[in-house]
């Protein structure tokens, strides 16, 4: 069996688990009498991230508690606890995270017919005249989708971010066109979304995510975009955007509806945290220059907004701070899902890197008790550790996977274990109530990609939507990594998932989404793309000059796939 190094959990991870209810009582006797069997368990579990402490094989504290993590994160209620179900666990987690996921190809599906594909728009950065000499090059960042014009056909919504090419890439603080994709105006034509008054002027330097929602309440998208500025010391922070719909268009209000602060907007999402029939927004603030705690964007019901501390709605609120008490708390992004079906939204909170003797080393999830405040005294804590204190949970979505009634969760993760990378899908059944179990071994494929992790740029987020037509929920997972760099599946990834059945997913070949080309298909998302408003995909690839050094990227050519 090959051995894999991985970042061990904390200590306090460690005893924390330890005080959870013993999975090992019933198998001291088995492991104690069976050095060798000792010795393999804490190997692998070691591999795992369960810290077992050196693999001597002697039975102690230390693998009674990895043992106990370990059953506590994999194993259903009701499991039977036993040697040869540990090691049927270990074995299928193992390869989950490391076996190759294009080893057994009947696995793949590959539709009989070729993917419909056409090209649809190319963006351009020549032409935009900055005063920027190192404005050399740009990335195209897919935010999401919405029907903003009312026309039953979603919109996307590209930020383009500006860097120095000549420079590896460096961002740069420099304001640019944010892209608004209009698939309906002419049958075959794509344009720019029009505003009320004719080309929007919004602009921003790096926007990281959208909020796509109804804020003024008449029924149609308006979207909220969180931008975080210059990537970069010393991290100055950007001013967010708000457009709202109106009887004659779309309306940049963002100088009158949001408060007018330049923060590091990591991450935001909306719901109604007040049960007040209307849609507010949680922002998740990063280190920045400026030094803003994550706050609340309350809702008056038509689409403005008043800035309030998050820590004024949990009980208990110092998993949240940033700032206060050198608390230096930053998550990923935050998720307002309802996982206990009483129409008040829960806060996640999704794990960002962390020091290891920083106590914040898991996702949380922070229980709405039903009048907009959540308790930060008693949180459910989410073992989003796949690389351990290098793990990123981008995205989280809730959805009952096997019909029992209960939210289900998928989240996406990357690394930052050398630069923003990696591609990974994590699905956490809520068996019971406000118990979640990680099934990501019997529901997905292997995620071990054999294409080298530094050529796989961070998975970003994921939408759930029914894309063949079968009555179940589809994933598409975004990243600005394309579907293959090559003809081989040594060098390709899985971003469509297709469940085969009560939340069981196989991946969607790559080679066919492809359609047999190279360094194509990156950042797809779904959405009701089709002529009727049918649900589709619509990806990109890079523009520009790569036949000579140095490379050139001026914007993206995107394309239109029609699945059915």
């Amino acid at each position: 069996m090959p051995t894999y190094t991985l970042h061990r959990l904390t200590l306090a991870a460690f005893f924390c688990s330890m005080a959870s209810a013993s999975h090992t009582q019933d198998l001291s006797a088995d492991f104690r009498s069976d050095r060798g069997l000792t010795q393999n368990v804490q190997s692998q579990l070691n591999n795992l991230g369960f810290n077992a402490g050196a693999a001597d094989g002697l039975w102690g504290r230390r693998t009674e508690g990895a043992i106990d993590a370990f059953f506590n994160q994999y194993a259903n209620p009701g499991e039977q606890n036993s040697v040869q179900t540990l090691l049927a666990l270990m074995q299928e987690v193992e390869e989950s995270w490391f076996g190759n996921p294009f080893y057994d190809q009947t696995q793949l599906i590959t539709p009989p017919n070729t993917l419909n594909t056409r090209r649809i728009f190319t963006s351009d950065i020549r032409g935009s005249n900055y005063d920027c000499p190192e404005c050399t090059g740009v990335v195209s960042m897919v935010l999401g989708a919405g029907d903003f014009d009312n026309d039953n056909i979603d919109e996307v919504i590209v930020g383009q971010h500006i860097i120095d090419l000549a420079n590896n890439g460096l961002a740069v603080e420099q304001n640019s066109r944010l892209l608004i994709l209009d698939l309906s105006d002419q049958p075959g034509v794509v344009t720019e979304l029009e505003f009320a008054n004719g080309p929007h002027n919004l602009a921003g330097v790096h926007e990281r995510e959208a909020v796509i929602a109804d804020f003024n309440g008449d029924g149609i998208d308006d979207f909220f975009i969180a931008d975080h500025g210059l990537d970069r010391d010393p991290f100055p922070g950007a001013q967010n955007m708000l457009v709202l719909s109106s009887p004659i268009g779309p309306i940049d209000v963002t100088a009158t509806n949001i408060p007018q602060i330049d923060d590091m907007s990591h991450g935001a999402d909306g719901g109604d945290i007040k049960n007040d029939a209307d849609i507010d927004i949680v922002i998740s603030t990063h280190r920045s220059s400026n030094q803003y705690e994550p706050y609340v964007l309350l809702n008056n019901g038509q689409g403005v907004f008043e800035k309030r501390e998050l820590a004024d709605y949990i009980t208990n609120p110092s998993l949240i701070h940033l700032y206060r008490n050198r608390a230096y708390n930053q998550y990923s992004s935050l998720r307002l899902i309802d996982l206990n079906n009483d129409d008040a939204p829960e806060l996640l909170l999704l794990r960002c890197d962390q020091q290891q003797n920083n106590a914040n080393t898991v996702s949380h999830i922070l229980w709405n008790e039903g009048n907009g405040t959540f308790n930060g005294d008693t949180p459910t804590d989410l073992p989003t550790n796949r690389w351990d204190y290098y793990t990123f949970t981008n995205d989280a979505d809730g959805i009952d996977l096997d019909g029992n009634g209960l939210v289900d969760l998928i989240l996406t993760q990357s690394t930052r274990d050398g630069m923003w990378q990696g591609h990974f899908l994590q699905i956490l059944m809520q068996t019971d109530p406000g118990v979640f179990v990680d099934q990501t071994a019997s529901r997905m494929w292997n995620q071990g990609y054999r294409t080298p992790q530094n050529n796989i740029p961070f998975a970003d987020e994921t939408e759930v939507m029914d894309l063949d037509g079968d009555g179940d929920f589809d994933l598409v997972t975004r990243s600005l990594s394309p579907a293959m760099r090559s003809q081989n599946l040594d060098d390709a990834i899985a971003q469509i998932a297709i469940n085969v059945g009560n939340g069981v997913f196989r991946p969607l070949d790559p080679r066919w989404v492809s359609g047999g080309r190279d360094y194509n298909f990156r950042g797809p998302i779904a959405g009701n793309f089709g002529p009727l408003g049918e649900p589709a995909v619509i990806s990109h690839d890079l523009h520009g000059r790569y036949n000579q050094q140095p490379h050139q990227t001026w914007g993206a050519n995107f394309y239109l796939h029609t699945l059915r």
